[in-house]
């Protein structure tokens, strides 16, 4: 039997498939059909298939799990392009998505973007300010009901609604975290007036604290409900017309995966990452490294995050088009600065992004009628990507197409007419760009990187970690043999997981047993839905967390709580909270004496999945060059004899120092001068720097 796993990307759609009975792996990548999503997954799966002598029916006959990471929802969200939508809210409240927080014009930008507030603005509405209807009732802060619910209003809206025809509809009624008996009931009433509308309920989606943050994610929840849901529908019809007989599951932002019938659709944006992450915490733990920033460069963007003990952290606060959500989503930073970001001149500045070519029409040099130089084209100019040998050699890149761009754009307006000094130009600011994320994602919040291994994974991330590395202080950076594709391998190895919460402010000292009992309802809630999952229950896992702050405070500090609560484990919650704080804001600044306070309580309720890892078997011997092509030195500024290596054909336990190129069907490595390169026993290479401030190849 077969796990597939399949993920797609801003320019690439990988596919994984793993051989549950040894780990074997094969991999298809073919280029992501922006116009008919899943026509890059079945170009992907029918490249796999091809790889191993199947043909497509008769690989998903045999295969257990089909996994799937999408960027649809994400798109849908930067695009524009979800369901038309209305809002139902608490009278008086109607205002509450277009006033947003203080922070709404600034949130989710850069410190430089704030500087220059007048040019700040709130995000495009999800929803017309006429599609927000307030409705009679009234629940207090305590779940007390103070005003009934006028279910006539209700009705009368769904009308208006039905002929507008709105095709979801988000419900968030104040304080319905502490008692959701009048969305459910508003819930019921549109499922029955408005047959085949999304419908989402914020006491569902995100039963928290935070009117503003509650809503907010009911509204992106029911503006890509029905994105998600027609695509999931055609594409488990697609699959099970080729032979596969069970349900789709798809990848969270939390890092699990669910069935498709238990997925909250607002949950898969950032599921990719989220893969990825899974993916580096899965095989670093294999290695024997359990501090890692995990860093994936794809085709549009720089993403960073933190494995620290072998676990992610999740998101202290989700921003999305500057609206800020409340979803249990794993902690990933970003930037646009990806493969196919495109470079160009601000005045007499060269900027990197954060606009794509994306994969269509992509990069100049992928010859689909993209005419503006991005980092891939940068990196064909400077001799690190082989124009012949690209995934495959089934795609050939034009280089003069590529070196055209940047002398046009780049070149010309900015280095005197020189393309390949303006090609390291693009390199070196990308890499810097990149080197900064890192430094933001570490140093400002306590973690010093120095003492973290680096994994490097997508399209691009091989191509530039040595750089970007270096230039942040890791001693040693590891490339997973199957680098390109590790989001689609992660989540072919993700357990189930749900993530439920829920607000319910409680100031110690407190009752154990109140605690307690909280943990214990949601635990059950988990379970329920570990069983729907069909997760025995010998592979059944609890993680609890409780979001905490000192009274008086707004904003939480997530911890990890104990697996039973009694007032020693109340005693070292509090310890917990206080020394992550601490982590965080600085030595001293905890203070207990202003009482802490508890306010939202979560856990993980995790199906564990049992797939054994690939095989270490492999040849050993030395590294011997393939060959040698000219590539750039930064240092001597111009291109010099640099030896070119097979990948796949270097043994294990091979060294060999820089500068080199490694070249795999889906990327190409790069070691630096000063640095050495290992290949372990699964044939992952790792780059140590023995001089950190070596940012260049040298001949």
């Amino acid at each position: 039997m077969f796990t597939i796993a399949a993920d797609i990307g801003g320019t690439f759609t990988d596919v994984v498939v793993i051989d549950e009975r040894n780990g074997g792996l094969n991999v298809g990548k073919a280029l992501t059909t922006p116009d008919d999503l899943q026509s890059g997954v079945m170009d992907g799966l029918s490249l796999a298939a091809r790889e191993m002598g199947r043909q497509v029916d008769d690989l998903l006959g045999d295969t257990r799990r089909f996994v799937h990471a999408t960027t649809l929802s994400s798109n849908a969200v930067f695009a524009y392009s979800g369901a038309t939508t209305a809002v139902l809210t608490s009278a008086g409240f109607e205002d509450t998505l277009m006033i947003m927080r203080a922070t709404g014009r600034v949130a989710g930008l850069s410190v430089f973007e704030r500087h220059h507030y007048r040019k700040t603005q709130k995000p495009r509405p999800l929803v017309d300010e006429r599609g927000i209807f307030g409705v009679a009732e009234r629940v207090d802060s305590q779940g007390r009901v103070v005003q009934p619910l006028e279910e006539d209003r209700v009705r009368s809206i769904a009308e208006i609604l039905r002929q507008r025809g709105i095709q979801a509809v988000a419900v968030a009624f104040l304080f319905s975290h502490m008692n959701p008996d009048h969305e459910e009931r508003v819930g019921e009433i549109l499922r029955n007036e408005l047959p085949g509308v999304y419908i989402a309920l914020s006491s569902r989606v995100a039963r928290v604290m935070g009117e503003y943050e509650r809503s907010a994610t009911a509204l992106f929840d029911a503006y890509v409900g029905p994105v998600i849901e027609g695509y999931l529908s055609r594409l488990q019809e697609t699959l099970q017309e080729a032979g596969y007989r069970r349900d789709i599951l798809i990848v969270q932002a939390n890092g699990g995966v669910t069935m498709a019938a238990q997925s909250v659709p607002v949950f898969t944006i950032e599921s990719g990452p989220a893969a990825g992450i899974v993916g580096s915490a899965h095989l670093a733990k294999r290695l024997g490294h359990s501090d890692v920033i995990a860093t994936d460069v794809g085709g549009t963007t720089f993403k960073v995050a933190i494995i620290e003990g072998g676990r992610w952290r999740y998101a202290r606060e989700t921003v999305l088009n500057q609206y800020q959500l409340r979803l249990p989503m794993i902690d990933v930073t970003s930037i646009g600065a990806g493969g196919g970001s495109i470079a160009w001149a601000d005045g007499q500045r060269l900027r990197i992004g954060p606009e794509s070519a994306a994969a269509d029409p992509g990069p100049a040099c992928y010859d689909l009628g993209g005419d503006r130089p991005t980092v891939t084209d940068a990196d064909v100019v400077l001799g690190y990507i082989a124009p012949d040998n690209f995934l495959w050699g089934r795609m050939k890149l034009n280089a003069d197409l590529a070196a055209d761009a940047i002398q046009k754009h780049v070149a010309d307006p900015l280095y005197g007419g020189d393309t390949l000094a303006a090609a390291a130009g693009i390199r070196r600011v990308t890499d810097s760009q990149m080197a900064d994320l890192i430094r933001k994602t570490t140093l400002e919040r306590g973690h010093d990187p120095r003492r973290f291994t680096m994994m490097a994974y997508g399209g691009s991330g091989p191509t530039h970690a040595a750089s970007y590395g270096a230039e942040v202080g890791v001693s040693e950076i590891i490339i997973p043999l199957f680098a390109s594709v590790l989001s689609a391998y992660g989540a072919a190895r993700t357990d189930v997981r749900f993530s439920l919460q829920i607000s319910d402010p409680l100031v110690l000292p407190v009752e154990a047993v109140r605690v307690e009992a909280i943990f214990a309802r949601l635990e059950q809630q988990g379970a329920a839905r570990l069983e729907d999952a069909h997760t025995p229950h010998e592979r059944q896992r609890f993680q609890r967390w409780v979001e905490a702050r000192y009274r008086r405070q707004v904003h939480t500090v997530r911890v990890e709580a104990p697996k039973e609560v009694d007032e020693a484990g109340l005693r070292a919650l509090a310890d917990g909270f206080e020394s992550e704080y601490e982590r965080l804001f600085g030595a001293g600044s905890a203070l207990r004496e202003a009482g802490i306070e508890l306010i939202t309580f979560s856990i993980d309720a995790i199906g564990l999945v049992d797939i054994p890892d690939e095989s270490g078997a492999g040849a050993h011997g030395p590294a011997v060059p393939r060959s040698h092509r000219p590539a750039y030195c930064p240092h001597r500024r111009k291109m010099v004899r640099t030896p070119v290596y097979d990948g796949t054909a270097i043994g294990q336990g091979a060294e060999f120092t820089g500068p080199a190129l490694i070249e795999h069907p889906g990327t190409t490595i790069v070691v630096l001068t000063g640095q050495r390169a290992r290949v372990d026993d699964y044939q992952h290479l790792h780059i140590f720097t023995d001089d950190p401030a070596v940012d260049e190849i040298d001949g």
